[in-house]
Parts: C-alpha cells; structure tokens; sequence
C-alpha cells in the first residue's frame, strides 16, 4: 500500500512539474538581421521568460558570446533589452534555381534603395535572396540574385520604409560605437545632415563614403548625441515643437472626404483681381479630373483672404474651417501666421502656390516656387571644363542673371566680351585673358564646343546676338571652315519678347532655366487647354496652370504619398515637374525642380 502511494505521489509531482514547465514560453527567434561594422547580427528583443541561456540555445551560440557582444548584458537582461546576438556562419543560404532569378551587377554609386527602385522590387526580398548583402556598403561588381516574381510589385513608399525599418533595428541595439544610422531622403545634402547632426562637414564625410554624392536611400551614420535637456522652440503663431521636430501627416483613408480650403487673395480693396480667378478655375478643373479618375469625395471651400490679416485670423478661427485637412494658399508670407498654427495643431498640408518664402520655416508648409539656391544646377554639366565658355555683355544686362551665372563660375576659367553694333556685329574682349577675335567670324573658330551666356537683356541685341552667332555658322560652313559645336543659355526674361522668331532660338540651341513651362503643342497642355475654354471660354493662363497642378499634387497626395512626406517622387500633372526637398528636419518643404529648356536644331524642344 505504501508502495502504491508512493507510485501516485511521483506520477502527480511529475505532472505538475511538467504541466509547470510547458507555462514558461519558448524563445522566439527574431527575423531581424543587421550589419555592424561589417558583421552579419540578429537583433532579439528580451521578452517575459527570456535568459541568457534560452536565448543562446535558441540561436545555438554560448551565453559567453552573446555577454561579449553586449557588455551590459553581464549582470542580467531585462524585458524589452535589446541585445545582438551574432549570426552562425553555419547557417546556409538556400539554394537557387537560376530560372527564377537575374542577376544584377552593382555599379558605382549604387544603393540598395536605388537597386529596388530599379526592378520595382521590395528591400526585404533582396536581403532574403542575399543574405550576405549589407545595406550600408555595397561593392562594385557585387552580383545580387533579383527573384522574377517580385519584380514590379514593390513601391517607392514601401521601398523608403523597409530601409528605414533597418535603420530603426540598427539603432535599437545597445552597441559601444556609438553611432546612430539614419537614411537619406530626397533633398538631404551633406550640409543639411551635417547641421542637423552637429557636426561639421570633413566629419560627416570622414564617417561617410560620399566620394560619388549623396545618394538618396543610402545610409550613412553619425555620432550618437549627447544626454541633454530636451529642447523646444517656438514657430508660428506661439505654436511649440521640438527642435529639428516634423509633423506627421497622415494619408486620408478611402471613404474620407478631403476638406480643402483654398485662400486667395480674389480682391483686394474691392479690385478684383484676375490673375487668382483662374487660379482657382485651374484649381476646380484638376478637382474635376481626379474624380473621374476615381478619387473619393472631396469638398472645396473658396475663402478670399483679400490680403488681409484680420479677415484671415476671422477664417481659421470660423466653425466652417473646422475639420479642414488640406489648405492651399495663403498667396503672401506675411498671411501664413495663424493659418500655420492651425495647421501644426490638426497635422494639415500648408501649400504655398505663387510665393518664394523667405523667412517661414514650419513643417507643415510646402512651396510650389521652386528653391532660388537650385536654379542653375541643371548647367552643371555644361560648366564641367569640357566647353570654352563665353560670356557675352551688351550696353544692357541682366544684373541678376549675371550675378547668379558668376557665382557659378567661381573658380573656372572663361572669356568674356562687350558686344556692340555699328553697321556690324563687334564682340570686344573684357578682360586680358579673353581670346582675341582678328574678326567677328572668328567667333565660332576654336576646337571645343562652345557655351555662350548671353546677358544682354534688351530684344534688339538679344535678336543682333543670336542673328551674329547663327550667320558667322552658316557663312563659315559654306566656305568650308570648320566652325565650333555651341549652345546659348539666356534668361528666361527671354520667353516673354514677342518681335522674336523662335526660330532664331531653335537655329542657336538656345536654352533658358524657368520655374514653369507650359507649351501649347504639348499633349497634356492641349487637352487642358482645350477644357479650360470649354468651361470659361477663355484660354488659360500659368495661374490656370499652376491652380490645375496643386490639385493634381495634392489632391492625390493626400491619399498616400503625404504618408512620407512628398518626398522623393517626380509629379508632372502638364510639363512642369515638381520635386519636393526639405533642408532639414523641422523646416519647411521645398519643390527642387527648375525646367531647363532647349531649343534644339532640329526644331524640337527638350525639358530637363
């Protein structure tokens, strides 16, 4: 009988034992695998019943080496610890079937964001079928398996959030070399990152491999700031954020309606003003397009601020603006005050549609007027060393053009001339190391291509100009003398003279950088045109232009790509293309396009 009670209290203490045991839960392997300093780690977060010595079992290393790798791991973990636990070079890749995959050579300057971008491919799927890639550095000539069936089913956006998921994983763990990972968006430059991290410029780029650019969707690292007391400042309208702090703009769901107010400036002191009319047609026709396209409702209330700023504060304060998610306008900076504060306080886009702001610096505004600082980056190439540049003056100048093109050309070599009329064309040299002209034909005579920069900004030596250049090359190719290959850069003050054939444009392969351009031949210019006069029997203007554009942005972006700001995506809503930049963090968003326009020889027109 004792033996038997004996044999039952043994079956219940093994029971209860064992039924104890199966409540303590396994160790769940994370997925998540990083780069450090060139090796390849999970990143495990501790959970409720975690110890060094399941976590070691689980990813079949010792409780020795896991404490190696994470110091303060030493005297124990805690719940929600981060810590990284190097991955097993046993751990085999799977093998592939070459009919299943291409492959793809990395080249200079490539990033692993540029590479998805390409094949329309997610991050994720090119780090599972690469195991040993590291998305911090990749090596020319590296081959990377690219899957076929996951080409073309990946977006830009979820490209931008995989990456920054990595980052976010890097940044978790508790690692000695205290650096932080961040990745670089459309727009960052080196400066801007370099001011946002504090640090300066020689340390960034001693940290960085920026010996081919900046590119956006690599990843670069900066030192980890320093503890400090949390800083704040105050923006607009006694609105308070953090320092370097974004707002974070939420994409309308697709039952939402989006409610637009749009502010403009319709009359002022009882003048009605036209020009913000047809804005606001351009704006209703974009409107109209994007409902046909399918676009849930949306609801547009016209405010006319009459530029003036108590009726503007009357506005933003009005039960009618409640419930506002996307403002367009107001047209001036000084109006944009209380609209902000609204807007940071309800997470709404600010567009400004006209203006250049100069002093406003609140992360809630977007500027269509593209960034003053970015005009002349298009010329870049063409000021690179490989053509003879000439600039040419006249008794009239453009002093702005001139101002910008020779802050451009600081540093480089070129010759610069006077040019006058008497009876004929006289191109005088201004300076000692000008090349002197024996006649005016020798112009063209020189064996590189040329570049002529035109600043003279009066119609009849612009046409005298242009007609000079265009004569000395057919005059020099009858005759048989070999003359230079060249293009003309002029203002886009040029566009506007109206006793000028564009002929004389096209024979010269003039070319003009403008913030906007719209030209009737185009398809997409046409049929808006063509709208436009059906709906107000009229022919629009670029305020109709502009008005069609923001909505098209905008009233589309609002539906997905204001997740991620704007940011790193081209919109052409007619020919003008925008591209949205912000210098740092807490500032405001700006468009980075300027149009550089070509007049080709062969009667055609280019846009970069």
């Amino acid at each position: 009988m004792r033996l038997v009670k004996l044999f039952f209290t043994l079956i219940i203490t093994l029971t209860v034992t064992t039924g104890y045991a199966s409540t303590i839960p396994a160790v769940e392997k994370s997925q998540v695998i990083v780069f450090i300093n060139g090796k390849k780690f999970y990143v495990h977060t501790v959970k409720a019943g975690d110890t060094l010595f399941s976590i070691a079992g689980e990813y079949n290393t010792t409780v020795d080496i896991i404490k190696q790798n994470n110091p303060n791991a030493a005297d124990g973990i805690k719940i929600d610890q981060t810590i990284k636990i190097p991955v097993s070079e046993k751990e085999k890749a799977a093998k592939k079937r070459k009919k299943d995959f291409i492959t793809h050579k990395v080249k200079a300057g490539e990033t692993l964001y540029a590479i998805a971008r390409l094949y329309d491919i997610s991050v994720e799927t090119l780090r599972e079928d690469n195991p040993d890639i590291n998305p911090q550095e990749l090596s020319i000539g590296q081959s990377l398996w690219i899957r076929r069936t996951d080409i073309g089913q990946s977006s830009e956006q979820e490209a931008q959030q995989e990456l920054q998921e990595y980052a976010d994983n890097l940044n978790k763990v508790e690692d000695d070399d205290a650096y932080i990972y961040h990745v670089v968006q459309a727009g960052e430059t080196i400066y801007s990152l370099s001011r946002q991290y504090s640090i300066t410029e020689e340390e960034f780029a001693t940290l960085n491999d920026v010996a081919m650019g900046l590119k956006a969707g690599s990843m670069i690292r900066v030192p980890k700031p320093q503890a400090e007391e949390e800083v704040t400042t105050e923006q607009e309208g006694g609105v308070t954020l953090k320092e370097g702090e974004n707002v974070v703009f939420r994409a309308l769901a697709s039952e939402q309606k989006l409610n637009i107010a749009l502010m403009l400036p319709l009359s002022v002191s009882n003048r009605a003003n036209a020009n913000y009319v047809e804005f606001y047609q351009g704006f209703l026709l974009g409107l109209e397009e994007l409902k046909e396209r399918g676009c849930s409702e949306t609801s547009l209330t016209l405010y006319n601020t009459a530029h003036d700023s108590v009726r503007i504060d009357s506005i933003v304060s009005s039960q009618l603006f409640e419930g506002t998610n996307l403002i367009v306008g107001p047209v001036y900076e000084d109006e944009l005050q209380p609209v902000l504060k609204y807007a940071v306080q309800n997470a709404v886009p600010v567009v400004s549609p006209l203006a250049t702001i100069d002093s406003v610096h609140c992360p809630v505004l977007y500027q269509l007027a593209p960034e003053p600082t970015k005009k002349y980056d298009k010329i870049e190439s063409l000021i690179d060393g490989n053509k003879e540049i000439c600039l040419i003056y006249a008794a009239s100048n453009d002093t702005e053009f001139e101002q910008d093109i020779l802050a451009r050309l600081e540093g480089k070599s070129y010759n610069a001339y006077t040019y006058t009329f008497n009876k004929e064309s006289i191109f005088t040299p201004r300076t000692a190391s000008t090349r002197r002209l024996e006649e005016t034909i020798d112009i063209l005579n020189t064996d590189k291509d040329i570049l002529f920069i035109v600043f003279a900004n009066r119609e009849t030596d612009v046409d005298r100009i242009l007609g000079t250049f265009a004569s000395v090359k057919v005059s020099n190719t009858e005759r048989s003398i070999k003359v230079a290959e060249y293009e003309v850069l002029g203002s886009s003050r040029w566009s506007r003279f109206n006793n000028i054939d564009n002929t004389t444009f096209f024979n010269n392969n003039v070319m003009m950088v403008s913030t906007y351009h719209a030209k009737r031949d185009n398809a997409a210019v046409r049929a808006f045109d063509s709208r436009y006069i059906r709906s107000y029997k009229s022919l629009p203007s670029l305020y109709a232009y502009r008005g069609y554009d923001a909505a098209i942005i905008f009233g589309q972006g609002m539906r997905g790509d204001i997740d991620y700001n704007m940011l790193d995506k081209r919109y052409t809503p007619l020919q003008t293309t925008y591209k949205f930049g912000q210098v740092a963090a807490g500032e405001r968003y700006i468009n980075q396009e300027w149009m550089l326009i070509k007049y080709n020889n062969n009667y055609t027109i280019t846009l970069q």
